[in-house]
């Protein structure tokens, strides 16, 4: 039985709401429903009698639940006297955005090495669609892409947030007044491929304007995506951070649009099975890198 439907079991007896319990374990109460239903049909027995307001342990619930708080001590236990840090071994298995790829990967990569040097990343880079299922598959130990992220037996913590804006480079002539959303549809738009949440606000955007008939090309490349606005035309929606050095060149600038920007959250998803001390020490080294750039975007 895995250590997270346990842990919920824990919870539900003590707080005996299952909303209280979604919001102390950061999921939903349809998630925390699932996992009970789960141990109770594995077990054949009912341990909560549900209430309209709250719940209370059944006579088989209160057997079971001495029996999870000592496996959940145990576990922890042995986590504490047996993982250390410094001695990280083995291969994750790490999907991430490109957007992520671009700011700050690289600095990520290194300061790995230098902490864990005896741990191996395959990396895989694609949409935070593809990179979803990949983990929820298995295929993938975690992944850091945008969210939201409310999943079953899954964990997103929270790395970052980045602006995406509308812009276009100086032979435009879309400098110094407001561009109406006809104006954008007009030109080539440039963004992330159909698959992604820039796109999709993309489309949103021009379907509440009535104009679905503009044409939007996708690229899955940062890189990519900026030289097609910067060299080629059209209108970008992009992430500020990854154009800093274009928009204080003058290779780009910003529009000053009727169309909205839009904040992307970014987290690293992964299982929530037993807590992998690997895992949970890449993020935190992630929260690391992406705050430092968050503050040199400030200074």
């Amino acid at each position: 039985m895995r250590q997270q439907k346990l842990e919920t079991l824990v919870w539900l007896a003590r707080l005996k709401s299952f909303r209280a319990v979604a919001e102390k374990l950061n999921t939903t109460q349809a998630a925390i429903s699932q996992r009970v239903a789960s141990v109770e049909n594995q077990l054949g027995v009912t341990l909560f009698e549900r209430r309209k307001r709250n719940c209370k342990l059944t006579a088989e619930g209160r057997e079971i639940i001495p029996y999870a708080e000592r496996i959940l001590e145990l576990t922890s236990e042995m986590l504490n006297r047996v993982a250390n840090v410094d001695a990280f071994r083995g291969v994750i298995r790490l999907g991430v955005v490109d957007t992520i790829v671009h700011v700050w990967l690289t600095t990520l990569l290194e300061h790995l090495q230098k902490h864990h040097p005896h741990v191996t990343v395959e990396l895989r880079v694609d949409t935070s669609s593809v990179l979803r299922e990949a983990v929820q598959s298995g295929s993938l130990d975690m992944a850091f892409l945008v969210g939201p992220l409310v999943d079953a037996d899954m964990t997103a913590r929270y790395l970052c947030s980045y602006e995406f804006a509308w812009v276009a480079n100086a032979g435009m002539n879309l400098q110094n007044r407001l561009v109406g959303i006809e104006e954008l549809s007009s030109k080539p738009i440039v963004t992330f491929p159909k698959s992604s949440r820039p796109y999709a606000i993309v489309k949103e955007q021009l379907k509440a304007a009535n104009l679905q008939a503009a044409r939007i090309n996708a690229s899955g490349s940062v890189t990519a995506s900026i030289n097609l606005v910067a060299n080629a035309g059209g209108i970008g929606f992009l992430p500020v951070v990854s154009i800093r050095e274009e928009l204080a060149q003058g290779r780009l600038h910003m529009i000053e649009t009727e169309a909205l920007s839009a904040d992307l959250q970014y987290f690293a998803y992964y299982p929530s099975d037993l807590p992998h001390a690997l895992t949970e020490a890449i993020v935190d080294l992630a929260k690391e890198v992406a705050a430092v750039n968050s503050n040199e975007l400030v200074s």
